[in-house]
């Protein structure tokens, strides 16, 4: 059993192998590296201070949560991340300079605060708002586009009455009705 374990060593391969980790041993001799870490190993304090830095709960936590470090690392090595990174990391600085930053840890770390956002942020009236989203911005539009263009005054009942034929007022005139329903009805219930 020992033979072939010698013969196994003797490959030339592993000759090879074994005469630079012999150079390299030499070099770490001369350097004086051999007889430092030699004297710190024989210092019993000093080894237990490195054990200890070694193995306490935050070493074991990561050797336990490996696999799920090696998916993080993953994405933060894919092509265009570092970039996407330095991004985030420029705009969280960005908000901390400015102060936002700070009063937004503050209402996260408040749970009365929160409650109170996330309640106001998801009743029925904002999921209304989302889903007549595209109604709430055909409308904003609408109101722009009028004010950008030139607008004819109404002087006279006669200037409303030749509006009236066309077809778009009256639309319009429909949809302002209703909306005006609508505010009778909510001024109506409080």
């Amino acid at each position: 059993m020992e033979v072939q374990a010698i013969d196994k060593m003797l490959t030339p391969d592993n000759l090879m192998t074994i005469n630079r980790v012999l150079d390299l041993l030499g070099t770490l001799d001369r350097m004086g590296f051999i007889d430092l870490i030699n004297g710190a190993l024989q210092d019993d304090e000093l080894v237990s201070k490195i054990m200890g830095a070694m193995i306490n709960d935050n070493t074991l936590t990561l050797i336990t949560q490996m696999s799920n470090l090696g998916s993080i690392f993953k994405v933060i090595t894919s092509e265009g991340v570092d970039e996407d990174l330095k991004l985030v990391f420029k705009m969280l600085s960005s908000l901390r300079q400015s102060g936002i930053l700070d009063p937004i840890i503050g209402i996260l770390n408040d749970q009365e605060s929160l409650g109170k956002i996330m309640g106001s942020l998801v009743n029925d009236k904002t999921l209304q708002l989302i889903n007549n989203w595209d109604s709430t911005l055909d409308l904003i539009n609408a109101v722009g586009n009028a004010m950008k263009t030139e607008q004819k005054p109404v002087k006279s009942v006669i200037d409303i009455y030749r509006m009236m034929k066309d077809p778009e007022i009256q639309n319009g005139l429909g949809v302002l009705f209703g909306i005006i329903r609508e505010l009778g009805k909510l001024a109506k219930t409080k």
